[in-house]
This record gives C-alpha cells, structure tokens and sequence, in this order.
C-alpha cells in the first residue's frame, strides 16, 4: 500500500535520494536464486509463507524493516547488500566512514512507514541509522504488532508519536522525547500529528545472526570437538 505524495518523507528536490523501492523485491530474488535457495527453504527460514515471499520479491508487500532483517539473515547477507551491486559479508574494516548530506540514502515506502536508510553502502553496521516519516494513525491500521532481533532508539523529531508495546502500556512522545526499546518485544509506532510523525530510529544489527551465509560469523564447534573429552582436572593434595 503506497502512501500519498503529501506524506513523502522527502521533498521532490532531493536528487540524490534512491527513492524507487521498484528493484528491492528483485534484488532479494536475485540473491536468495544466485544462493540456490528456493522459496520454500526461504520460508522455512524466514517463517514467511511462499506466497508472501512470492509478492515480496514482486514488490507487492510492502518490506519493512523488521521483514528485510528476516529476508536477509535467511540470504546469509548483510542488509546493505540489498543497496548494493554486490553481496556484503565482508568483516568490518577500520577506519570506516561514511557522510550522508542532507536526503542522501535510500527510501523505502511502506503503508505504515516512510523509511530513509542512510550509509546504505557500508557492510556489517553494528548499527542501522534510519530517518522516518511515521504514517499509521491506528493500530488497526498499522497491523499486528512487529518483532526483530536487535535494540532500537527512536527520538520524534517533529510531531507527535504514539509506541505501543507488548509489555508496556502506550507511551506519547513529543519532539525531543526519545524511546530505547528491545526489539524482539512486539512494538508498534503511531503517529498522533496529521501528515505524519518523522523520527529518527537507530537499530542495532545483529551479526550473529548470518548463520546461513557462506561464512558464518561465529563458527560452531565441530562434532569431533563437541565429543572430545574434558581434561582431568589435577586432585587437589
């Protein structure tokens, strides 16, 4: 469900800014296919049925930030390769940097959300910097409360925001006011301004969880070590 051009998350002088989400649905087709991964292991993976997978690689479910971390943790990638011409699963490398002016990234429009991702191009980011224009007024609107690996802070930058959570009663936020929450707790935002909430939201990237890419971050020990006896520990005299 597209949202309205009154309610883009950028103006229309922002050149720079990937705004097509046109190509997303296509790029995770042609990663899981160059992998050999068919449909139903990716839904198996993902928890996702084939025929939502099936309209998400035809850009006809909207990918929101909790699917893309699913999707691409089933792939073994990391979530800039779907920004990328290439698969990113290199180690992180020092002395990285990255400047974004301002509208540069990529724009990702959902019913729910408008998501602006920004330094899409560098791999293996402990953290995911996003800018937002939060749609969604109504949790019947919203849908059913979403959940992904990681930690998340979100500070309202303009308007009025209303976070629900699995645990907690809903909480109104105000420009200024910020939020740190677990993200595997079911949480949804709602905005409470007309036209839209815009916040900023920090996701922290859970690298462990790569465990079906070529190399795996964290190698498991092997059976033949699992079964190696403990050594005797010496008695004491």
């Amino acid at each position: 469900m597209a949202s309205s051009c009154d309610k883009s998350l950028l103006k229309a002088d922002t050149v720079n800014t990937m705004i097509e989400q046109g190509g997303l649905g296509r790029k995770i087709k042609a990663l899981r296919t160059a992998r050999g991964i068919p449909l139903s292991v990716m839904s198996e993976r993902t928890g996702y049925s084939v025929s939502a997978l099936s309209k998400m690689e035809n850009d006809r479910l909207g990918l929101t930030y909790d699917k893309l971390t699913k999707l691409t943790g089933a792939l073994g990638v990391d979530i800039g390769s779907l920004f990328t011409d290439t698969a990113q699963t290199a180690v992180h490398a020092g002395g990285r940097r990255s400047v974004a002016r301002k509208g540069e990234g990529r724009n990702i429009q959902t019913g729910s959300y408008d998501y602006l991702y920004v330094s899409p191009e560098l791999s293996r980011k402990r953290i995911v910097p996003i800018k937002g224009r939060v749609h969604a007024a109504t949790l019947e609107e919203f849908g059913p409360l979403i959940r992904h690996d990681g930690e998340e802070w979100i500070y309202v930058l303009d308007g009025v925001l209303e976070v629900h959570s699995e645990f907690y009663e809903p909480e109104i936020l105000e420009p200024g006011d910020s939020i740190y929450i677990d993200s595997r707790m079911g949480h949804a935002y709602l905005s409470k301004t007309p036209g839209g909430t815009e916040i900023i939201a920090v996701c922290t990237e859970q690298t462990d969880s790569f465990v079906y890419g070529d190399q795996p971050v964290a190698e498991q020990p092997s059976r033949d070590a699992a079964r190696r006896p403990r050594s005797a520990k010496p008695k004491a005299r």
